[in-house]
């Protein structure tokens, strides 16, 4: 679901609104004129105009239910529309000397603030090219009235310099319209981010719940098979083929429990440090009994000395796990310093595939994966080629030697 921010119907509704404002501002104004019988125009020319600057808000409401992608350009009509309009009221009201002129600068914030930079930047200079043409080329009240003398009893040069504070006004607020925007696209794709590493948390904290509670239902008839064949070797007079299948069955049984029990913690190895070479060493002497025909490479030209060992062997290893899935024949690990973050890239060359959906069986690997660079400050970007597939590790360099 699209945020307001990025919602271009929210955009059109809050023009709506802000047209809104204009035509009861106007219609009021030209109101209290009229009673004090000092309209700068006729009462029924008054409300053609303002039934004209109404006529995008038509617009809105014949296409608000069109499809997303469509209502980015009619945003860009709509404000196209509202200033176009607007311009020609006020070459009815005297030109751009009219303080009116300045709310030019609401539909240029919008646009800045909703349309990429290109379009607002089209609206800018519309807005101001329209402003200095007005200012040169309107219907010149008549005399004795107060709008001729609002708009024209003034030194030429004033309007000029009118002119160029619009223009830089105009410039300054697209600027600051399109950094605004900017800013909360990353705020918002790093709430994307935070997300998506929840959810991935979330579904290993339920794996690993899910394997806590096999474990538990593994570890009574596992306890009550190393105590039958405990007994059982106790016994005199057993036959001896007998005694040595007992003695298979109890040396599997305590190896599935010994792999069921927790791995004691090593303060030591936690603290280690080595090279990235070595563990590329390590991996290829892991991953050479699951793939004996796959040839695993270390390319450099950086080796960085890590620390969090068993962290970085998990994601070598989970990387290494589904290159082998993939049947791949060659997995590189490169790794090169650009400034102040370490980038490392392991490739490898599985089947051939078009799409990333063909790779997806990296499941819950993947949020291991992503999970644990996260830990560490570094980023991961995957990236599906026909022949290769890359993951790039973005790593601070602060966190090595």
């Amino acid at each position: 679901m699209l945020s307001h921010w990025n919602d271009p119907r929210a955009w059109r509704r809050r023009l709506l609104y802000l047209r809104g404002g204009l035509v009861t501002a106007l219609g009021l104004l030209f109101l209290v004129a009229d009673m004090q019988a000092a309209s700068p125009i006729p009462t029924v020319l008054a409300l053609f105009w303002l039934g004209l600057l109404w006529l995008p808000s038509l617009l809105f409401l014949a296409t608000r239910n069109r499809p997303g992608r469509q209502q980015w350009p009619l945003l860009w009509l709509d404000v196209l529309l509202d200033q176009l309009l607007f311009l020609a009221l006020l070459h009815q009201l005297g030109g751009s000397t009219n303080p009116l002129a300045f709310y030019l600068l609401l539909p240029v914030l919008v646009a800045a603030m909703a349309l990429p930079l290109t379009a607002s930047a089209a609206q800018t200079l519309i807005a101001v090219t329209g402003y200095g043409l007005t200012l040169h080329w309107h219907q010149v009240p008549g005399h004795g009235t107060h709008l001729h003398a609002l708009t024209h009893d003034m030194h030429p040069d004033h309007g000029v310099g009118m002119w160029l504070a619009f223009s830089l006004v105009a410039v300054v607020l697209t600027a600051l319209g399109h950094l605004l925007r900017q800013s909360q696209q990353r705020s918002l794709r790093h709430q994307g981010t935070a997300l998506a590493l929840a959810l991935q948390r979330e579904r290993m904290y339920q794996v690993g719940a899910t394997l806590a509670d096999r474990a538990h239902e593994l570890n009574t008839p596992l306890s009550t098979l190393l105590l039958l064949s405990d007994d059982l070797a106790s016994r005199d007079g057993m036959p001896e083929d007998c005694r040595e299948d007992l003695d298979q069955i109890s040396a599997l049984s305590r190896r599935i429990a010994a792999l069921l029990r927790p791995p004691a913690s090593n303060a030591e190895d936690n603290s280690a440090k080595r090279p990235l070479s070595e563990l590329c060493q390590e991996l290829a002497a892991t991953l050479r009994h699951l793939a004996p025909s796959m040839r695993v490479t270390w390319e450099g030209p950086d080796d960085p000395v890590l620390g969090n060992i068993a962290t970085w062997q998990r994601v070598l290893a989970n990387l290494g796990y589904n290159a082998c899935d993939a049947g791949a024949s060659r997995l590189q690990v490169a790794c090169r310093r650009d400034g102040d973050v370490i980038l490392v890239q392991i490739s490898d060359d599985g089947p051939r595939q078009t799409a990333q959906r063909d790779r997806d069986g990296l499941g819950i690997g993947l949020a291991l994966v992503e999970t644990s660079l996260a830990a560490l400050g570094a980023t991961l970007t995957l990236d599906f080629d026909h022949r290769w597939t890359q993951a790039r590790i973005a790593l601070p360099a602060r966190h090595t030697d």
